[in-house]
């Protein structure tokens, strides 16, 4: 008798079987998708914290470096030109964000005619990576030793030992003071050294002011000075120094060129008055007074006062006038008479001539001259 449903075909064992594996086999391929879709996950999370790391590194290179305008080098200026291009140098590396490790690479990139020979030989010596892996202090140390030798440092000691402010350039003094600190280091090797090394190379309206501070450290002391010095640029001091010293140039050399017509006009007056002494004392004893009748002698007289300068005043005392010298004095009294001129007026004590003048004048006036009286 037949059924009136449906019928379900008949399984065998191997189509059971089959069917079971297919479905264990299911299962692990889906656990193991999702394993790997988790450590994918996992290391691309891992990844991406180092990846800045690696792509800063990758990411600076020499191009970035060069594009700052970085100041070559030759080494042929001599050790202060080294210097600046330190200073430079150190400022172009921290704009370009030059890590520590690339310093030497970069820069030694700039070298160029004499510093780029040696660099090649160094770099042949020490070899390549063990060149290149020298820090930046190393790199100026060595750098010191080759474009710095024994006799140029000896120039920049003297150089050091006699340092001095010129006029109101205080910055100048500050940037060459710093460099010679670093060059000879033996002349400030406390910090009170350097401080009492930097007052002496002040000028003195600077230094006194700046001493009697007492800064503690260096870098005040340069801050107190330049403050000080500016004070002292902006009221003029150093103008009116130099506009003194013009105006006293100027002055000696006007009394200089007033002085010597002066002196020849003094001589040329002085022979003159001579001149006239002589001429009056051989009129006055050509012709004495006791032998010339009375309006002769005034008349004589006057020609005297005439012919004396007109600085004489008058004589307005109390005595008389002495007919052999021709001068007032008491009756009494001998008269001025002087033995080397043989004139009158004057004693020999007194004589404006000396000797050798008063043999020619004696000479010349002896047997016109009266005979004194005792």
């Amino acid at each position: 008798m037949s059924s009136s449903g449906p019928r379900h075909p008949t399984l065998t064992r191997q189509e059971k079987r089959d069917k079971r594996l297919a479905a264990i086999i299911a299962k692990s391929v889906a656990k193991a998708v999702s394993d790997v879709y988790e450590n994918a996950s996992k290391s691309s999370e891992g990844s991406g914290t180092e990846a800045p790391k690696d792509t800063s590194k990758a990411a600076f290179s020499f191009k970035q470096f060069k594009a700052c305008r970085p100041k070559e080098f030759t080494g042929e200026d001599g050790p202060t030109a080294m210097f600046h291009w330190f200073d430079s140098i150190e400022v172009t590396l921290r704009q370009s964000g030059c890590p520590e490790n690339l310093r030497t690479l970069n820069a030694t990139g700039v070298f160029q005619s004499r510093a780029l020979n040696w660099w090649t030989a160094e770099r042949n010596k020490r070899g390549n990576d063990a060149a290149y892996e020298l820090t930046w202090k190393e790199l100026k140390a060595i750098m010191m030793d080759e474009f710095c030798p024994p006799h140029e440092r000896q120039k920049l000691e003297d150089e050091f030992w006699n340092i001095k402010q010129k006029d109101g350039d205080n910055a100048a003094l500050t940037a060459r003071f710093k460099q010679l600190s670093i060059i000879c280091p033996d002349q400030v090797k406390t910090s009170e050294m350097a401080i009492k090394k930097y007052i002496r190379a002040l000028p003195d309206c600077v230094s006194d002011f700046v001493h009697a501070a007492k800064p503690a450290t260096i870098e005040e002391t340069y801050l107190l000075a330049a403050e000080i010095n500016d004070k002292r640029v902006r009221s003029g001091f150093w103008d009116k120094q130099t506009k003194s010293l013009h105006q006293a140039t100027t002055a000696a050399t006007t009394d200089t060129t007033t002085a010597q017509p002066s002196k020849s006009s003094r001589r040329k007056k002085k022979h003159n008055n001579n001149s006239s002494n002589k001429k009056c004392a051989v009129t006055k004893t050509a012709t004495p007074l006791q032998a010339v009748p009375a309006q002769q002698q005034t008349h004589h007289r006057s020609a005297l006062v005439i012919n004396a300068l007109p600085a004489k005043r008058a004589y307005t005392g109390p005595h008389p006038l002495c007919p052999t010298c021709s001068y007032h004095h008491p009756v009494g009294l001998a008269c001025r008479f002087c033995a080397h001129c043989n004139l009158y007026g004057h004693f020999t004590a007194n004589c404006r001539y000396g000797p050798r003048q008063a043999s020619v004048q004696s000479t010349t006036h002896q047997a016109l001259l009266p005979a004194p009286q005792g």
